[in-house]
């Protein structure tokens, strides 16, 4: 039992650091201040804090990720037999339903673009720019 309240405490204490560092803007030595606290005790609370919400956060992302997929499969369940039989409208959302079930496992390879900037397009754009400011000061 004394395990679990000392747990609750270090959650509050974790929670309190938080917001006063990220809502208030606090530095650390300050929040030492505040909390009577020694400023490496306060950052290994924020170190500690964060990671706490971290894996929260990114436990909810997978149980988010694992609901979408069990609908996709629902989805692809019940179409599956419209699209076999012909069913071109089926076909279309199974294939859409595919592509985000792709997107949500990372399966898809990384979309690559040729950002390149040429001196020709960089007049463009500042000739452009200025026949933008140009009408606006009329």
């Amino acid at each position: 039992m004394a395990t679990k309240i000392n747990e609750q405490v270090a959650t509050a204490r974790e929670h309190e650091v938080i917001v006063m560092r990220v809502r208030r803007r606090m530095t650390f030595r300050d929040i030492a201040a505040a909390l009577d606290l020694n400023v490496k005790t306060v950052h290994e609370t924020w170190v500690r804090g964060m990671r706490r919400w971290a894996q929260a956060a990114a436990e909810e992302r997978d149980a988010e990720i694992g609901r979408q997929l069990a609908t996709l499969e629902a989805l692809l369940d019940g179409l599956m037999p419209k699209a076999i039989t012909g069913d071109a409208r089926a076909a279309e959302v199974i294939i859409k339903a595919l592509d985000r079930h792709a997107r949500l496992l990372g399966l898809d390879a990384p979309v690559k673009v040729d950002a390149k900037l040429t001196d020709a397009l960089t007049a463009e754009v500042e000739a452009l720019a200025a026949e933008i400011a140009e009408r606006a000061a009329r």
